[in-house]
């Protein structure tokens, strides 16, 4: 027997929308493949005269289902604008000095305003720096970023207000709450998790003003479909994905859990247990394989602060807006009394923070590759779905079972850790960065005598550095006495006059290689500073690299840290790659071009660039 939570559209308009989404899905994936369009557009025309030609007995159960979808392709690839760039969002000026003008009339800390100017934005760029840290670690940034939690809690506080006002013309209540949640999204400026919510909102309470009740596959996929269409770069990104992932959970998962879980018992605390376990694991294998960390302390941390942040946002809401109508000859005296209730839910939210956070985080960054976490938990996730679309889950013992694998999961993630390491960034700056791969150190660059550079926390402790300036000579005896390290590798590019005092310090020399080359099995990375009397050997040295580097998954990284006079020179090194002789097998990254994130992120995931 099966319950009706279809991951198919239920409905012709589901259906079209279907088609956006798979066209979506397949440009987005396909966007650097030449002629994409042109295939896509013949796979249509193929695919539509293969249902005309094929008999009907074989189409008989789509034949209403399919021309909806090949339509739908065909308009988004005519109408929509796929070459959208992805760009960070924020609120209107007009919206960020409005609740800066208030919060400067309210009795708040600077540090309390700044936390509530977070908190309304849904902005972590409002939030201190130290403080966005904690909450990345504690697993609550969404709750300080433009997330559906804080769009729900607000049409959701005016819905109920709307009820009481209007209790015998129900229409006049959705209005009003689809109206002002639209004037929240559009005063913070469209967040992905912001569409996506406001378009749940949407759909469910229009179907309800005609009796209707939407399915909750139609609900997931219009919303995708929409997204896609008119805010392209949006679609499949990092938050996209973190938002319908977490509400894929609570819709499939969770009905699931409640079954296995204190089955008669519909208590909040139980509610509120299984719908943090839901979006837990359904936004795990996301957050691993972008981030490659996860903050398992989140789990119940969002289990104690989500509830009160449902308490905390309506009365930030209230006062922010109360206070908008005072007089400014009032404000002085009322603003006081007014921010009563808020400050002290702030404060309560706070503290609890605080001492969670405290107590224990659990923040995890794996330095190893997490293909098999990714399996268990994508695993886990179908198991959960499937229990609930069969109805299998009334059998006690296969109950008991799956959540013995489920809440064992956590904590063998927790202590996961691959023995073949990647390459970990863990010191940079202009003219030199570190980078850390199981015990070894690469130091590469130049040392400057007024910065330090020290040895990095790492699992397994440092016993060999490799470096290629003789600048960074001291900084190594220094390293070498302090940490007794007595395995240390020069890789000379040219005969260098410290070559007996190299030597004398037990430090091998290395003339042959070029530092970076070895760095893995599967990444070589070259360093270039600019020198015109280098170009030549770098340019060997990328070719014998390349000619020797016969794996598929081998990529080679060129890190150009050119003079700031010579920034444009690296720039065209990118622009002629070609004509230079490199091969596209390289990808050259610029320092001054947000250096740390892409070289770490292409590290540990080079799909990702």
């Amino acid at each position: 027997m099966r319950v009706n939570t279809k991951l198919l559209p239920n409905s012709n308009f589901g259906w079209f929308c279907f088609g956006i989404c798979l066209t979506a899905t397949t440009f987005k994936i396909g966007n650097k493949i030449p002629g994409i369009y042109a295939f896509l557009f013949l796979f249509q025309l193929l695919f539509f005269c293969l249902l005309i030609i094929l008999p009907p007995k074989l189409t008989k159960k789509y034949n209403h289902r399919i021309p909806w979808v090949i339509l739908a392709s065909f308009l988004f690839l005519l109408f929509a604008e796929p070459n959208q760039t992805l760009s960070q969002k924020f609120p209107k000026l007009f919206f960020r000095d409005f609740l800066k003008q208030e919060l400067n009339r309210s009795p708040l800390s600077p540090f309390e305003s700044r936390i509530v100017l977070g908190l309304v934005t849904g902005s972590t760029k409002e939030i201190p720096k130290d403080f966005k840290e904690l909450a990345k670690e504690s697993g609550i940034l969404h709750l300080f970023a433009a997330s559906g939690l804080h769009l729900g809690i607000f049409i959701g506080s005016i819905q109920f207000l709307g009820n009481l006002i209007f209790s015998k013309h129900r229409w006049l209540s959705i209005l009003l709450s689809l109206g002002f949640g639209f004037l929240y999204l559009y005063v913070l400026n469209f967040p992905v998790s912001f569409v996506r919510a406001y378009l749940f909102a949407f759909l469910t309470l229009v179907s309800s003003l005609f009796y209707r009740k939407i399915a909750v596959s139609d609900l997931l996929i219009i919303s995708s479909a929409t997204i896609a269409f008119f805010c392209f770069s949006d679609f499949l990104s990092i938050g996209f994905l973190l938002s319908f992932s977490a509400v894929f959970g609570i819709f499939y998962l969770k009905p699931s859990l409640d079954q296995m879980v204190l089955k008669t018992n519909k208590s909040f605390l139980k509610e509120n247990f299984t719908l943090t376990i839901v979006c837990s694991l359904c936004t795990f294998p996301i957050l691993v394989y972008y981030f490659h960390s996860y903050s398992f302390g989140g789990i119940w941390i969002n289990y104690c602060l989500v509830p009160l942040a449902g308490i905390l946002l309506p009365s930030l809401y209230t006062t922010l807006l109360l206070q908008s109508f005072l007089p400014s000859s009032f404000s002085l005296i009322l603003s006081h009394w007014i921010w009563i209730p808020a400050s002290y839910l702030l404060s309560l939210f706070l503290k609890i923070f605080q001492s969670l956070s405290n107590f224990e985080r659990a923040y995890k960054e794996w330095k190893a590759e997490t293909n098999l976490l990714l399996v268990v938990s994508i695993l886990l996730i179908l198991i959960l779905g499937g229990l609930h679309r069969y109805n299998l889950n009334q059998n006690r013992i296969t109950n008991r079972l799956i959540l013995c694998v489920l809440f064992l999961f956590f904590p063998f993630s927790f202590w996961y850790e691959e023995v073949n390491s990647l390459p970990i960034l863990t010191q940079s700056g202009k003219g030199y960065f570190t980078i850390t791969l199981e015990n070894k150190m690469y130091l590469y660059g130049n040392c400057s005598p007024h910065k330090r550079i020290g040895l990095p926390k790492t699992i397994h402790p440092i016993k060999q550095i490799l470096f290629e300036s003789e600048t960074c000579l001291q900084t190594v005896l220094r390293l070498q006495k302090k940490e007794k390290i007595k395995d240390v590798i020069f890789f000379e590019s040219h005969v260098s006059p410290f070559i007996r005092q190299f030597k004398k310090q037990g430090i091998q020399i290395q003339s042959s290689l070029r530092l970076g080359n070895d760095l893995t099995k599967d990444v070589t990375l070259f360093r270039f500073d600019g020198n015109p009397k280098e170009v030549n050997s770098l340019l060997r040295a990328l070719k014998e690299s390349e000619k020797f580097k016969s794996l598929p998954k081998w990529k080679g990284i060129l890190v150009l840290d050119f003079p700031p006079w010579k920034k444009k020179e690296a720039k065209e090194w990118i622009i002629y790659q070609k004509l230079l002789g490199i091969s596209n097998a390289w990808k050259i990254i610029i320092v001054e071009d947000q250096f740390e994130i892409s070289l770490f992120h292409y590290l540990t995931n080079p799909n990702l660039l």
